[in-house]
């Protein structure tokens, strides 16, 4: 765990400018997890009852949750208060605060702020064919720029580029809309180099570092002041 994800205050929301990111681990303890699911709106019980496995089902219900618990302390309600509303490609948000959730794994990580597009990715690397899905997937300055190094610091750049491009969909709410070869991104400089029909100058990149091998990324408008903190029951987070 990185010392840079801290116990979050126990009072106060992000101020303008700024952008808040929490990281929660999905398995809490079986009377959390029935606090959390408590939360939930009937919508979401209904959907929490069409995983098919336990397991599916206890992650999704945290994630939820705790997505409550985050927005309803930036509001100041309730978390089951909550009322989440939807944008044109299903981003959710409510009045006064943009945010945004990522979960892989055991993992979720999320994003608030009170004037600021947000969009976060959080991805357990798999074995997979990385090489095709860059060549199919990514632009051409990325590849070459990922193929430029050699395999096994490929396989990582890979996935930290991912979740980069992950997050500026989440970020503009076109999700996959938008294709992915229709933006440049370059973590290194943590910016969007270029991006078909839409101001690349807005938008700031920034990869993140959860605990290995998750990889983890966050874009927003404009260049904030990020905190990280941690969110549920953070002596598990190793």
């Amino acid at each position: 765990m990185s010392i840079d994800w801290l116990q979050p205050p126990a009072e106060g929301e992000p101020a303008e400018g700024e952008v808040w990111l929490f990281l929660a681990r999905l398995d809490p303890a079986p009377a959390r997890l029935q606090a959390l699911r408590a939360f939930l709106s009937p919508r979401e019980e209904q959907r929490a009852l069409s995983f098919a496995t336990d397991a599916l089902r206890g992650h999704w219900v945290a994630a939820r949750g705790m997505l409550r618990e985050i927005v309803g302390r930036a509001q100041d309600c309730p978390p089951a208060e909550v009322a989440f509303q939807y944008g044109a490609h299903g981003k959710p948000f409510v009045d006064g605060l943009h945010f945004n959730v990522s979960h892989s794994g055991d993992y979720a990580l999320y994003a608030i702020s009170p004037d600021l597009e947000v969009g976060v990715d959080v991805e357990l690397p798999r074995i997979r064919r990385t090489d095709a899905l860059a060549r199919r997937f990514f632009a051409p300055g990325e590849q070459e720029r990922l193929f430029a190094l050699d395999e096994p610091a490929r396989a990582v750049a890979f996935f930290k580029l991912w979740t980069c491009k992950e997050a500026f969909l989440k970020a503009t709410g076109e999700g996959l809309s938008r294709s992915l070869r229709s933006y440049e991104i370059n973590p290194t400089q943590g910016c969007v180099l270029w991006a078909k029909g839409a101001d690349a100058t807005r938008w700031s990149v920034h990869p993140l570092d959860p605990p290995a091998p998750y990889e983890a990324a966050l874009v927003s408008e404009g260049t904030p002041s990020i905190r990280r903190y941690l969110h549920g029951t953070p002596k598990t987070i190793k």
